[in-house]
């Protein structure tokens, strides 16, 4: 087994740990909030300050960072390599004081501009004898008039009183300019989306989102920190620490949020998210004190040299490795946050959607990145240090072949957790989230999210792979210019999906698969022109095996869905737990078998260490 797959299953292995805690916090979030509008808000007001994580901290600054200290280690030593952290977490830390900031000055104005407008309601009862509550009623529009407080209310004649109906019930503005005085209308307070209904919402949730929002804004700065720490480790090919440090920001996320949450509201109404909120900064707090020790250990002693001087009242570097850090990662931080954005965007969309939407989106998703963090996110971590280094002493053709060996690494998992999540979408889901006020219906929604979301998975991770390597090559603009482009192209598409033909969030996730799958063809093609090749004569042979094992898979899972999953979701959990499992296990075994037989390279390379391990004495 070659250092790269070793590497990589040590890091896979404690991104596992990160992911799988990742994912307790989100069934904690759905089992006692569900797929409702308050849970919406808090996703929502996450996003700001967690995309930027996603985007910034561990992405383009973590990977810059561990690519010119690599070769700053390589090139002058250990002392030089630390001068060179003391002054990269310095700059970073004024610049986070100053973000967050100007993220709590400006939330509220960027909630306005996210969440759409809504106009709260008045009913009137036509027969005031009618008691009996409804979901769906005949209404008459008559009108909207101004409030003294700036707001709008809307007038309607109803027939029957609408079930759970009060003063902060709401309808979209959007909606109500499509009817006029005098309409007759259909007014619904259950999940809307039908054509020809007025969806009633419970009520707006935009001033819990922000203020939600304001409380969270300061986690860029300790997810900033943590992402330098990892940094900093995997220069010294430490891959394990960082991920754990992440299950302790769940796991503090978790047990922080219970306990605030329930103190703040037993119920645990919309209220009680205020107490989630604070748990977000103190699981970051608690991901940056973990790692300490180890870097002290390593050699890191803290000290403030910002590096800076300032001529004609701007300031300028005074260290050239930190300016390269910085020249590498504005580029990067377009390129590596292509997805991010794209979630960011599909979020805002989602808010145009009926309640759940965004839950929807998010849960899914988090479960569409399990594979990817753990294969993808895994091997490009252990690509990154690898290729920084051949890169100042080998061939282009060394690195070609590493890729070749790393991508093919890669399919072995992401096809097959593809295929599984894309034919069993539904029923995962349901595994892992349906339970308390997370029911039936939101299973069924969130289930067709993650199925169109695998449809980029393989493409999701093996640009994962893929885009650190233009930071160990110093090409980080051509990733850059390719980010803009599909960012303009998903805006575009969510926009006629929405807004133009009325489909649902399914579509949004579509659109993410779509551009995830565009921006690795064109980030191998690129590599390959740099490089000369992408060792194709190595890698085809491989995927076609892997592809055939993975149409038995496919052959199986789908056989599985159609014969024995009928109802799924109405099944008690401790029979979808063992029906799922067994499933599961079956159909890993069938792939290893086919791909035993097929010959695919990566299992047979396991088997054989494998093998010579068990004949040691």
């Amino acid at each position: 087994m070659s250092s790269l797959h070793r590497k990589s299953l040590i890091a896979t292995a404690t991104i596992f740990c990160c992911r799988f805690t990742g994912l307790l916090r989100e069934m904690t979030y759905t089992a006692l909030f569900g797929a409702t509008g308050a849970l919406d808000a808090f996703l929502t007001a996450f996003r700001l300050p967690n995309m930027l994580r996603d985007i910034f901290a561990e992405g383009a600054l973590s990977q810059s960072f561990t690519s010119v200290m690599s070769k700053v280690k390589e090139k002058e030593g250990d002392e030089q390599a630390w001068t060179m952290a003391h002054r990269v977490i310095s700059q970073l830390t004024a610049l986070m004081v100053c973000i967050v900031v100007v993220g709590v000055l400006l939330t509220g104005v960027l909630m306005q501009w996210l969440y759409p407008e809504k106009i709260a309601v008045e009913l009137q009862l036509s027969d005031p004898l009618v008691q009996r509550e409804v979901t769906d009623t005949q209404a008459v529009y008559q009108g909207t008039t101004a409030r003294l407080d700036g707001g709008k209310t809307a007038h309607f004649l109803v027939e029957a009183p609408l079930k759970g109906v009060s003063r902060e019930s709401c309808v979209r503005a959007q909606a109500l300019n499509k009817v006029h005085v005098g309409d007759q209308v259909l007014l619904s307070v259950g999940r809307g989306g039908r054509a020809g209904v007025l969806h009633v919402e419970y009520r707006s949730f935009m001033d819990l989102a922000t203020d939600l929002c304001r409380i969270m804004w300061p986690f860029i700065l300790l997810a900033s920190l943590s992402a330098i720490c990892m940094g900093v480790m995997n220069v010294f090919c430490i891959f394990g620490l960082p991920n754990l440090a992440s299950a302790a920001f769940n796991l503090t996320t978790i047990g922080v949020g219970l306990f605030v949450g329930w103190w703040i509201d037993p119920h645990f109404g919309p209220d009680a998210l205020y107490g989630f909120a604070v748990a977000v900064l103190c699981g970051g707090l608690a991901q940056v004190l973990v790692q300490l020790p180890k870097l002290r250990k390593l050699g890191y002693r803290p000290h403030w040299d910002i590096a800076l001087t300032w001529r004609r009242g701007l300031p300028r570097f005074s260290d050239d490795r930190v300016r390269l850090v910085w020249n590498l990662m504005l580029p990067g931080m377009i390129a590596a946050g292509i997805t991010q954005v794209n979630v960011f965007v599909n979020n805002t969309f989602a808010l145009f959607l009926p309640d759940g939407s965004v839950t929807a989106l998010t849960s899914a998703f988090h479960l569409w990145q399990l594979p990817v963090a753990l294969f993808g996110v895994a091997i490009g971590m252990v690509v990154l240090p690898d290729v920084s280094r051949l890169s100042v002493s080998s061939s282009k053709q060394d690195i070609s072949l590493r890729l070749a060996e790393a991508l093919q690494f890669m399919a072995f998992f992401a096809v097959p957790s593809a295929l599984v999540l894309g034919l069993w979408g539904q029923e995962i889901v349901s595994l892992f989230y349906q339970r308390l006020r997370f029911d039936t219906q939101a299973s069924v929604l969130c289930g067709s999210v993650l199925s169109a979301y695998s449809l980029g998975l393989l493409g999701y991770a093996g640009m994962k792979v893929l885009q650190p390597v233009f930071m160990a090559l110093e090409r980080p603009w051509a990733p850059a210019f390719l980010a803009v482009v599909t960012c303009c192209i998903s805006i575009g598409l969510n926009y006629l999906y929405v807004h133009v033909l009325g489909l649902g969030v399914q579509w949004l996730a579509f659109t993410t698969s779509c551009i995830t799958t565009i921006n690795f063809l064109f980030f191998f093609i690129y590599l390959g022109r740099l490089l000369g090749s992408m060792s194709l004569r190595v890698l085809v042979p491989g995927l076609l095996r892997i592809a055939a094992a993975a149409l038995v898979l496919g052959v199986f899972c789908y056989t599985v869905r159609e014969c024995y999953f009928e109802g799924f979701v109405r099944w008690s959990f401790w029979w979808r737990l063992a029906t799922l499992a067994l499933a599961g296990a079956v159909a890993g075994l069938l792939y290893l078998i086919a791909a035993y037989f097929i010959r695919v390279p990566e299992l047979t390379m396991f088997v054989g260490a494998l093998s010579r391990r068990l004949r040691r004495p």
